[in-house]
C-alpha cells in the first residue's frame, strides 16, 4: 500500500465514523426533542385538540432525525395502547440504549 493509498483509506475511514457519530447524535437528539415538546404540551393548559396541533405542528418543525420521524409517524396507525411500547422500543433499537420519557407516555395512548 502506498502512502497515498494509506491517508487516502484513512480519511474515508475518519469520514465513514463521523457520518455514523453524526446519525446516531442526530437520532438520540430527535429523541429528546419529541419527548420535550410532549413534556412542554403536558405542562400546558392546552385543550386536547390544542395540545395535538402543538405536538404535530412542533414536531414537524423542530425534529431533524428520520429514525425519530418515521417512528412518531408509525406508532399513530396501531392501537393507542400500543403506542407508547412500539414508540420506545424504536427508540431503543436506534439508539441501542434503553429511552423513556413520562410525558410521550401520558399522551400518546
Amino acid at each position: 500500500m502506498t502512502f497515498r493509498s494509506f491517508i487516502l483509506l484513512s480519511v474515508g475511514l475518519l469520514f465513514m465514523a463521523y457520518a455514523f457519530s453524526q446519525e446516531n447524535t442526530d437520532s438520540d437528539a430527535g429523541f429528546e426533542i419529541i419527548c420535550q415538546i410532549y413534556t412542554e404540551a403536558l405542562n400546558s393548559n392546552m385543550t386536547k385538540e390544542q395540545r395535538s396541533n402543538y405536538i404535530f405542528n412542533n414536531i414537524e418543525s423542530r425534529v431533524r432525525s428520520k429514525d425519530a420521524l418515521e417512528a412518531h409517524d408509525v406508532v399513530f396507525q396501531v392501537d393507542p395502547a400500543d403506542r407508547y411500547i412500539i414508540f420506545k422500543q424504536s427508540a431503543k433499537i436506534v439508539l441501542k440504549r434503553d429511552w423513556h420519557c413520562k410525558a410521550v407516555e401520558a399522551l400518546m395512548r
